[in-house]
Formats: C-alpha cells, structure tokens, sequence
C-alpha cells in the first residue's frame, strides 16, 4: 500500500522560513555588492573631475607671468617696452581664487580687460585669467575673451590655494610668489565617494 501522506502545515512553514532567510541574506549581498559598485564608479567619477580641473590649472599656474621675449629685469631703468612689470600672480589671489597674468603681446604690461593678439598663436587672447571656486564649480574667466566665468568643473565641494617665497615661506605678497599650492575636493553624486588631490607648481617665469 503506498504512503499517500503530503507535508504538514508546519513543516511548509518552516520550509518558507528557511528559504526566506537565505533568499534575504543573497538580497544582502547583492544590494551590498551594487553599493560598492555604485560607490567606486562615484569615486572614479569623482577622481576624473579632480584630475581634470588640476591639470588645467596647473598648466596655466605653471606658464603664469609669460613674455615672449627676454625682459628687462629691472622696469625702474627699462625706459621703453618689453619690461617685467607686472607679477605672475594678481593682486586677487586668496585661498578659493587666484588671478594669473600674461603678457601675450610681449609689450611688457598684462592688460588688465580687453584682449591683445598673441604673436605665437597669431590669436586673440586675455592677459588675466580667474580661478574661482562658487557653488560647487571651479570656474575660469579669460577677462576680454569671457563675459562670465564659465565653468570648467561641478561638483567640486573644496578649493583651496596656498602661496609660497623663494625659500618655501607662506606668502601673499604677489611679487614674491614663487609657488602655488592647490588642493581639489570633489564629491559628483549625493552621498558618494569623495576626493581629494594636491598638487604644488613652480612658476615657471618667475
């Protein structure tokens, strides 16, 4: 005679229970599992923005102060252009913005608005660039080529500029800047990763 007899009621009830306990610990994982991912691609994303926005300021920090030709370097006995007689770094450098300026058309002055043409690029070009940080955005503005600053990095959460003498003392007198230190915080999405670049640059003409 065969045994005819089915599962009881407690025993489907623990059945459930314990395939509810496993399927919520694999639901732990998976959720655990696309956090991390969520959190790496935030923090890649987040490393990229820095990367980005330190390059280009390095750059531009690195050329600050550029003549095309050799100055004199004494403007009190220059009596006519070219003539160093401007500083790297403007008057509006602080620790969230920085004023660089150039002398593109080698006439011994950065012309503080308008443009002036760039002998190399044979284009127009601003002699005084501004890094700014506001609202989460690391704007640049080229005065005379740039209405407005434009934006070149969101999602910035800190900015911070340092300044250095000839023998490595905090300064902010601009005749006596010879580095510039930069630091980047960025966070690109709500509750993701965030990062945190430095970097130091030797002006270059200076």
């Amino acid at each position: 005679m065969n045994n005819e007899r089915g599962f009881t009621l407690a025993e489907m009830l623990v059945v459930c229970a314990i395939v509810g306990l496993v399927m919520a610990g694999m639901l732990g994982l998976v959720m655990a599992g696309q956090q991390a991912y969520w959190f790496g691609t935030t923090q890649v994303d987040a490393q990229q923005t820095v990367r980005v926005a330190l390059e280009r300021m390095v750059k531009e920090i690195r050329e600050a102060g550029y003549h095309p030709r050799v100055p004199d370097t004494s403007p009190a006995t220059c009596g006519a252009p070219p003539c160093y007689s401007f500083d790297a770094i403007g008057t509006g450098a602080s620790s969230s913005s920085l004023t660089l300026q150039y002398d593109w058309s080698g006439d011994g002055i950065s012309a503080a608005s308008g443009t002036v043409t760039d002998p190399i690029l044979n284009a127009a070009r601003g002699e005084r660039v501004i890094y700014s940080y506001s609202s989460g955005a690391l704007t640049r503005r080229e005065i005379g080529i740039d209405g407005t600053p434009v934006p070149i990095a969101t999602g910035i959460t800190g900015l911070a500029f340092s300044y250095f003498a000839e023998d490595g003392t905090a300064t902010t007198t601009p005749a006596d800047i010879r580095t510039v230190a930069v630091t980047v915080t960025a966070q690109t999405a709500n509750q993701g990763a965030y990062v945190t670049m430095s970097d130091r640059v030797r002006l270059r003409n200076r």
